[in-house]
């Protein structure tokens, strides 16, 4: 997989899981009767389709994909997100999660090149 091709799925992964429209959106617009929290599906989408399942040391040691600096940001996060994944169904712990990814979302943007700031907006 190329950097850029994995940075831009991340980045954008990122953008979803902090938007509290969007996610809203989905909600109003699944119109099926079925009551399933679309933040479930875009915590597996992260770490299943974007991660691949592995952490994020293997992104910024092996593969070289995020900078230290990145990794550092995002860990925190990350591990609750992946913590998440054990307890779906807990509408508090989304809160939280929500607003310590947009705390690192916010953090991300400070240290990205331009080119990338784009897709976190």
């Amino acid at each position: 997989m190329k950097k850029e091709i994995w940075r831009h799925s991340w980045l954008e992964s990122i953008h979803k899981l902090t938007s509290f429209k969007l996610q809203n959106n989905i909600i109003v617009n699944m119109g099926n009767g079925v009551s399933y929290w679309p933040f479930d599906i875009l915590v597996n989408n992260y770490i299943d389709k974007v991660l691949l399942g592995f952490d994020y040391q293997y992104y910024t040691d092996e593969m070289n994909f995020l900078s230290p600096e990145e990794y550092e940001i995002i860990k925190d996060w990350h591990n609750e997100l992946e913590d998440y994944i054990l307890l779906i169904g807990d509408e508090s712990d989304e809160t939280v999660i929500l607003r310590d990814g947009k705390l690192a979302k916010q953090k991300l943007l400070a240290v990205l090149p331009e080119s990338e700031k784009q897709y976190l907006k």
